[in-house]
């Protein structure tokens, strides 16, 4: 028998999320099903999709009222209804906000430990909705390559750190947008940024849009947005003139607050001038591919080209302060909660 603890939805955000939308619940765990496993929690990656899953306007899949709140980790199986998985196993998949899951062996992957490669790194650089976002958006989609001059939004965060790096191992030139001077530093001296903006330095005449002229005069290749809003426009209005630029939509955290009323970009209008194309895209869709990133991310972590630092939030009770964390810019790099 096994004990769970797990975080649900108590009821809907109508903004940002508070202690208020979740509790705290206990539950005890028999022995797995056939073809089922019980997970005990490593570690948790806390992202910004799971926001949208938290309101009734959801845009992705909206959970509801009493569900353990939806969130990607890493752990090892401590009981096993799967002949083909073993007590020790690690897992990787959506084993939610708990600390222990009861799961359908088919829909976990089985990851390695070890070799220079930690079980963090499964929900960071190798993760999902990290690493492989990264690798998907820049590569896949974006078709990042050297010499491209490529701009990052939200860049200081797990996603972003990860593009910036997988840009500079590709020989790409990149700029990377963050809030705030420790974040613009930690872009620049620890994840390899060639340049580094800071959207909330408003009293710099002309803002982000002239940053970027001066930073990129002539014009970007590549814009991984994982904001959206006005610093959308902003690089929209930079594009390289000469045709071929690539817009890459991952997220946009500026507009999770209210999902009725997104903001959209005033300026697309540049993607026809300048003979440029904007796509966004969703990573599962491109799982042919991952075998290719995990290669690629794998050697730049064991060459130390791919360092993720990671921001950790101790014990699953914290795991709604830790996603609340997130929205207020209040760490950097990969935030995650060990359960």
């Amino acid at each position: 028998m096994v004990q769970n603890r797990k975080v649900t939805l108590k009821e809907y955000a109508v903004e940002w999320p508070t202690q208020d939308n979740f509790a705290v619940e206990e539950e005890t765990l028999g022995d797995p099903a056939e073809g089922h496993l019980i997970v005990k929690n490593h570690t948790l990656s806390v992202d910004a999709w799971i926001r949208t899953t938290l309101s009734d306007a959801g845009m992705h899949t909206t959970s509801a009222l009493g569900d353990t709140i939806r969130a990607f980790g890493v752990g090892q199986v401590v009981a096993s209804g799967d002949p083909d998985w073993a007590v020790g196993d690690w897992a990787y998949g959506m084993l939610c906000a708990q600390s222990h899951a009861v799961v359908p062996a088919a829909e976990m992957s089985k990851v390695e430990v070890g070799n220079q490669i930690g079980p963090e790194a499964h929900v960071g650089p190798l993760g999902i909705t990290t690493g492989l976002t990264a690798w998907v958006g820049l590569c896949a989609v974006g078709e990042a390559a050297k010499g491209d001059v490529v701009v990052v939004s939200g860049a200081a965060g797990a996603v972003g750190s990860c593009v910036v790096q997988i840009a500079k191992a590709r020989g790409c030139h990149v700029i990377g947008i963050a809030g705030g001077p420790e974040k613009c530093a930690y872009l620049t001296d620890q994840v390899g940024a060639d340049v580094a903006i800071d959207y909330k330095a408003k009293d710099k005449e002309g803002g982000v849009r002239a940053a970027l002229a001066k930073a990129a005069p002539d014009g970007v290749d590549v814009f991984f947005d994982n904001v959206g809003g006005d610093i959308l426009d902003d690089v929209l209005d930079n594009l390289r003139p000469t045709g071929g630029a690539r817009v890459v939509i991952c997220g946009a955290i500026s507009q999770y607050e209210d999902l009725d009323n997104v903001q959209g970009p005033s300026l697309y209008l540049r993607l026809a001038e300048r003979n440029a194309s904007m796509r966004g895209f969703v990573v599962s869709y491109h799982a042919a591919r991952f075998p290719e990133a995990r290669a690629e991310i794998s050697d730049l972590i064991r060459s130390g080209d791919l360092q993720l630092e990671e921001h950790v939030v101790e014990g699953i009770d914290n795991f709604p302060e830790a996603l609340m964390m997130l929205f207020s810019g209040g760490h950097r790099g990969n935030l995650v909660v060990r359960a």
